[in-house]
């Protein structure tokens, strides 16, 4: 009998736990490691400042309707946003479930991963309670997330300054910062969960920031925002964005001017909330205390700090000076870490002044690796959600190393490569603060959904579409037009990944559950 191929998978958030359960279904022999104590990612908080964590405080972005694995649907009893508690406690319940905890390594601190002398395996240096060691894999896959490396922006004159300056990977809580002045830079999603814990308890709150951005609210007119799009709309956007990408820009573009001032009314300029750089360029935030905090004066728009003047001194770009700064958190984001990853090569295409971009094909497979190693923690674009989308991404990585479905050559893969490339240069001609890991939604989620064979294809405008359409009219309009839930990614029987029986009925209770929608005084 030939011997199981072996497979490292590094991290225990919903990528990695999924990636374990699926792989190990297919016969594959994995073993995930987990640097802190338990699964959940970012979502199971810890103290470690080296660590990114949600806060306690921290409520999900999304509702658990559009949430969740494939065949592991929410429980009715979480609130329609889940808490950092809770999104742990369901990935752990999801753990257990599927007996995955028995393969998991935790208090395992990754290192680097290279190839053996003989080019044949890779070698996974990892600290195990402490203990150095380095073990032989076939194949690995990276799942230790895209929020691991902090971006902290270079202050000129920080050494001048004698209070705290710190990125929001190191925050824990607004205790250490009561009664003090405290300079938030950023008004992302991030800048927004810390400024609500200090809104209340600092002695002032300002945000630094240099343009504005699309600020949604969860709830829209009673209903959780999420709901809003289907799967139909999803596909609509995608064919205006890969057909006519200005024309599409232009029209998403008014759509979020009408949401903003629908939803906020007029906002003061000196805010500079808008104008907002376009949605097609980068994402949105769900900050929407940091307005609600402008307006009642709890919180002051300052513009970017230009530099430090002295030991609690600072200057905007403005000119603007404050002499009476206690601290500055940075909510700045985060890079992929590719120094685990030292054989992942960089380059950067013509007419591109930016970073160096990764050569990973479909921003996942290394070219010269791609029957062995994946990295999930490169990019946050393309997805529904990182939840609903993890499984999709497993059973894809899956399918194509058991050989079910077929990948192009190296050459191939590093022209396309190469003409991705060119595309995100066109993108930062157009703002040049975009993040070089994003993706062609449509090119993206229609490779993974064939490879992955998810069946969505019986969903569309085709012959397959309008074959589902005869046959099973409930379910072909429950799934286009209704909740956008990851059950859908399990119900068509295609050969190439394992269907679930309870998809149906899970499809079924999810647009059931909605029907309470809208709540009266939800806003």
């Amino acid at each position: 009998m030939k011997d199981q191929p072996t497979v490292a998978v590094i991290g225990a958030g919903s990528s990695g736990l999924s990636m374990l359960k699926t792989l190990r279904e297919d016969g594959f022999k994995v073993t995930l490691y987990e640097r802190r104590s338990q699964v959940g990612g970012l979502w199971a908080y810890s103290e470690d400042p080296t660590m990114t964590t949600a806060l306690r405080s921290t409520e999900a972005n999304i509702s658990k309707y559009t949430c969740g694995m494939t065949d592991f649907p929410m429980p009715d009893k979480y609130p329609h946003y889940l808490s950092q508690a809770q999104f742990q406690e369901y990935m752990e319940s999801y753990a257990k479930h599927f007996d995955l905890l028995g393969d998991i390594v935790f208090n395992a601190f990754l290192k680097r991963v290279v190839r053996n002398q003989e080019d044949t395996k890779w070698s996974v240096e990892v600290v195990i309670d402490g203990k150095p060691q380095v073990l032989e894999y076939d194949k690995v896959v990276f799942c230790h997330g895209y929020q691991t490396k902090a971006k902290m922006p270079d202050l000129d004159g920080c050494e001048k300054f004698e209070g705290a300056v710190i990125h929001s990977q190191v925050y824990r809580s607004a205790d250490v910062f009561k009664g003090k002045k405290v300079v938030v830079v950023g008004i992302g999603s991030t800048a927004a969960d810390i400024i609500k814990e200090l809104t209340p308890v600092a002695g002032k709150v300002y945000a630094s920031h240099r343009r504005g951005t699309v600020i949604f609210q969860k709830w829209r007119n009673g209903t959780p925002a999420d709901l809003l799009a289907t799967r139909r709309r999803r596909q609509m956007t995608m064919f205006l964005q890969r057909n006519f990408p200005n024309a599409s820009r232009a029209i998403i573009d008014l759509g979020c001017k009408y949401l903003m001032r629908s939803t906020w009314g007029r906002l003061d300029p000196a805010w500079r909330i808008t104008p907002f750089p376009s949605l097609t360029l980068t994402l949105p935030s769900t900050g929407a205390n940091i307005i609600t905090s402008l307006k009642d004066g709890t919180l002051t728009s300052l513009h970017g700090i230009k530099r430090f003047l002295g030991a609690y001194s600072i200057e905007f770009d403005d000119g603007t000076v404050l002499d009476d700064i206690d601290a500055v958190i940075c909510a700045t984001g985060y890079s992929a870490d590719f120094d685990v990853a030292p054989f992942v090569e960089k380059s950067r295409p013509p007419n591109y002044g930016g970073q160096p971009i990764a050569r990973l094909w479909m921003n996942l497979f290394p070219p010269r690796y791609a029957d062995s190693a994946c990295l999930l923690c490169y990019s946050g674009f393309g997805k529904n959600n990182g939840f609903s989308f993890s499984d999709v991404v497993s059973m894809a990585v899956s399918n194509i190393w058991r050989g079910v479905h077929p990948i192009p050559s190296r050459e191939v893969m590093e022209k396309q490569i190469d003409a991705h490339h060119n595309w995100v240069a066109s993108r930062w001609r157009l703002d040049n603060n975009i993040d070089p890991s994003m993706v062609k939604q449509w090119e993206f989620q229609g490779f993974l959904h064939d490879a992955a064979g998810t069946g969505m294809e019986n969903l569309g405008w085709g012959l397959k579409g309008w074959k589902f359409w005869l046959q099973d009219r409930e379910m072909y309009n429950l799934m286009n037009h209704g909740v956008e839930t990851s059950h859908a990614f399990r119900f068509f029987e295609t050969g190439k990944r394992r269907a679930w029986s309870g998809a149906r009925e899970a499809i079924i209770q999810a647009n059931r559950a909605v029907k309470m929608f809208p709540i009266k005084g939800m806003k």
